[in-house]
């Protein structure tokens, strides 16, 4: 009975294999025309994709002269800043450091010119030749 099954199983065997061998080859050829139609996407893709990285690159191009005219006018900007805020600081160290001697100064300006004649503000008939 386990030979006749063997003998059974042979035939049948030796019978579906090129049937199924056939089969396995039409699925690896479809499989294999996919695997080239995918690789043809991709490689389309890539040409584009380089378009695309060739026009950012000139885009980028014509960009960098204005940024960089941006880079040195904020520098500028920059050592402007840097000059008025040392400026005021080294004037108020000044008037700080020589208050008193400005005071002095101021008090002695104002009683000069409290102690000098009034000077006349001529009227508008002095000035036009009134009466």
């Amino acid at each position: 009975m386990t030979d006749q099954f063997i003998i059974a199983a042979r035939e049948m065997s030796s019978m579906l294999l090129p049937t199924i061998g056939l089969i396995v080859l039409v699925i690896l050829g479809v499989l294999l025309m996919k695997v080239i139609k995918l690789i043809d996407a991709v490689t389309n893709t890539v040409n584009r994709t380089h378009t695309t990285i060739d026009l950012v690159d000139k885009s980028i191009e014509k960009v960098q002269q204005p940024l960089d005219t941006v880079v040195k006018l904020s520098g500028t900007v920059d050592k402007v800043h840097d000059a008025g805020v040392k400026m005021v600081s080294d004037s108020a160290e000044f008037l700080s450091q020589n208050k008193e001697a400005i005071k002095n100064k101021v008090h002695e300006t104002v009683s000069k010119v409290k102690k000098e004649k009034p000077v006349k503000v001529p009227s508008p008939e002095d000035i036009i030749g009134g009466k």
